[in-house]
């Protein structure tokens, strides 16, 4: 197995840098599809193998790390609107131990990508037709070549693919694949800390598609952006000179200056735009119970509006 030296310490919870009048910012509310065209999801069968990760429950603005300096406004009004700071950028993340390991991986259009990290956000954040749902899972990979070729980071328009899942909380049966996630969520650490616990989990299992088949499923397949902001400091790269990023304030390759300073992004309210975005159509169903774990610890909600659709191509593949 091919190892690298990647270990990114990313937000979120958790994407080409497109200029802004583009706008392919994320969440959206899908209300407009295109049938069949979607990008092909391919050798995924690692996904069916359990992997370790360290949990993690961050409260505080972990975006804003190493020399930056980000003072958070608490009542905006618009599409970012938000009254809460803390719970509002903290999220219940899973990290994978061993990133570097490239496992479990997935090939998105001929791009392998490597698991980094899941975590949560409630209420869900993609709307379909004006609903949203209880909670939204969100599996974050990196594009390998990032990791090892070019500059270091999060460059472009594919260096992150998201697979996200919404959540239903119904009734009084737990989910018994996601009871040990939801029964483990950590106390909150401000410092965004490793709680010191960890799970094994198989992330097939947790996904609970028929089959298995990923790329059968039917979702919503798109380019958008990130759900919070990033620093060019929670990138922890090993390889590279931080100040040579592609997401570097000076870095001349940037068009837009504002891109890798987490205090640009919120004045701007816009975060890059470097995610493939995978949303698969049918919600997993949860007890009532298990979406209350998460709210008690997120009471405000950690969710990002719905964001303006301004031409974005939204793909439905496999409409069955």
């Amino acid at each position: 197995m091919k190892k690298i030296n990647f270990v990114a310490a990313f937000i979120l919870t958790a994407a080409s840098l497109v200029a802004v009048a583009q706008s392919n910012q994320t969440p959206v509310n899908i209300t407009t599809v295109t049938p069949g065209g979607a990008t092909a999801i391919t050798s995924y069968g690692s996904m069916n193998t359990a992997y370790t990760f360290n949990l993690q429950n961050t409260t505080n603005a972990q975006f804003c790390a190493g020399t930056d300096v980000c003072a958070l406004p608490t009542a905006q009004t618009g599409a970012n609107a938000y009254t809460i700071s803390n719970t509002r950028w903290g999220t219940y993340k899973l990290n994978n131990a061993v990133p570097g390991d490239c496992a479990p991986t997935i090939t998105y259009g001929g791009v392998q990508y490597c698991l980094l990290e899941f975590h949560f956000h409630g209420p869900s954040e993609h709307w379909i037709n004006g609903g949203a749902t209880d909670l939204e899972v969100h599996f974050v990979f990196f594009n390998l070549t990032d990791a090892t070729s070019g500059a270091r980071g999060l460059c472009s328009a594919n260096s992150l693919l998201v697979m996200g899942q919404r959540m239903v909380g119904n009734g009084s049966v737990a989910n018994a694949a996601w009871s040990n996630v939801f029964n483990a969520i950590p106390t909150a650490n401000a410092s965004g800390a490793y709680s010191g616990t960890s799970l094994n989990l198989n992330i097939q299992t947790l996904m609970g598609i028929p089959g298995g088949n990923i790329n059968s499923a039917p979702s919503y397949r798109y380019l958008g952006g990130l759900t919070a902001p990033i620093s060019i400091a929670t990138l922890g790269q090993t390889n590279g000179n931080q100040s040579n990023s592609c997401v570097a304030n000076t870095n001349p390759n940037n068009s837009n200056p504002w891109w890798g300073n987490p205090q640009n992004q919120l004045t701007n309210g816009a975060y890059p735009e470097i995610v493939q975005w995978v949303l698969f159509r049918q919600p997993i169903q949860l007890s009532v119970a298990q979406v209350n774990q998460f709210k008690a610890k997120f009471p405000d909600g950690n969710a990002r509006a719905v964001q303006p659709n301004t031409g974005t191509t939204i793909n439905l593949a496999n409409p069955n």
